[in-house]
């Protein structure tokens, strides 16, 4: 497929998140172009990471409100910041949203957490009937 002939495809893009008890949807949209679909991925990321370890000079925590943490395991928020910056991988998915392919990432954190980032392809409308 050709990323002319998929750039007129809608793509649908989500994050979710959950654990062992199940999985919710915590954002999504719906996109024209994969080279959007790629930045709203990399906002998410970003915007799940800082929502998730906001720092300790947050404005909206009062002082001394947060404390960091040395917990072994995964890491989430430090995955999705890396995911977000590596520029070598990000290229990669602007080249796989703009041939037409769906992907999806999956982030773990400790307890049995996880967050994912996926975008897809919408089908084309019906053709309409005349």
């Amino acid at each position: 497929m050709s990323s002319a002939t998929t750039a007129r495809l809608a793509l649908l893009v989500a994050s979710r998140g959950g654990d062992a008890s199940g999985g919710w949807v915590l954002a999504r949209a719906r996109v024209i172009h994969p080279a959007d679909a790629a930045s709203w991925l990399r906002a998410e990321a970003l915007r799940l990471a800082v929502r998730l370890d906001p720092g300790p000079r947050t404005r909206w925590a009062a002082a001394g409100t947060l404390h960091p943490t040395y917990d072994p395991g995964p890491d989430a928020p430090s995955a999705l910041r890396a995911w977000a910056e590596d520029r070598e991988r990000q290229a990669r998915v602007r080249h796989l949203l703009a041939y037409g392919q769906p992907l999806s990432f999956r982030f773990p954190d400790l307890g049995g957490a996880w967050y994912a980032l996926s975008a897809a392809p919408l089908p084309p409308p019906p053709p309409e009937s005349r």
